[in-house]
């Protein structure tokens, strides 16, 4: 038989996992935490799910999710070193 689940605040799950604040109310916001399958979520309290399971959608979020190259960035003109743009080549890969 499964344990329950322990309920965390998002803040405690951001430090048990080691990410930040921002990026577990990411995490949120982006649907990678299922609404009442990972966190419970009732008027303003936010609650994850700590399992077993959770871990383990986590994990498989990681293997699953294509890491995308970031855009290059190349000098644009003159105008300093703020001063740069997206490399064309990113938006036509041929």
């Amino acid at each position: 038989m499964h344990d329950p689940p322990e309920l965390l605040t998002l803040e405690q799950f951001a430090e048990r996992l080691e990410i930040s604040r921002s990026t577990a109310y990411s995490w949120l916001t982006e649907g990678h935490l299922v609404a009442g399958k990972h966190v419970v979520r009732i008027k303003r309290v936010i609650r994850v799910l700590w399992s077993t399971e959770l871990l383990t959608h986590l994990l498989a979020l990681s293997v699953l999710e294509p890491q995308a190259k970031p855009p290059r960035l190349h000098r644009n003109g003159k105008g300093g070193r703020n001063r740069v743009a997206l490399d064309s080549g990113y938006l036509d890969p041929h």
